[in-house]
């Protein structure tokens, strides 16, 4: 199966296949969960070149009474914010960016399953376990 060319009436079998071989291609450790994509290669659907992609975790030691002390007064006592810019239009460039900022947290959390733009530009990235 050719990475820049699938086909649109794949089965989830398909593209759990396919983008299992764009992680090994590109030599990533993430799970790109976004099953909407049919190709990895192709320019999204904005230009995202350039773009700062942001991810928000809890920090590795941070206890449940920081966590319930942040919900209650908006603090960041249990968080930390890691970001990285995306290097071209791709998705593909789109998962690397992902990829490094999953890395940089120390998270265990290593699916990719939406980018939301905020207000500032910016993609913030939602991960699943």
């Amino acid at each position: 199966m050719q990475m820049s060319n699938v086909a649109k009436d794949q089965t989830f079998e398909d593209q759990m296949n396919y983008f299992e071989n764009a992680r090994v291609e590109n030599d990533l450790d993430t799970v790109w969960s976004i099953y909407e994509v049919n190709d990895i290669n192709a320019k999204c659907a904005i230009k995202v070149a350039n773009k700062r992609v942001v991810y928000e975790s809890f920090l590795p030691n941070a206890t449940t009474e920081d966590i319930m002390a942040d919900l209650k007064d908006g603090g960041k006592r249990s968080s930390a914010q890691y970001s990285t810019f995306v290097g071209g239009d791709t998705w593909v460039d789109l998962w690397k960016a992902a990829n490094s900022v999953i890395k940089q947290s120390g998270t265990h959390h290593k699916y990719i399953e939406d980018f939301t733009m905020n207000d500032d530009g910016e993609l913030e990235l939602t991960t699943g376990s």
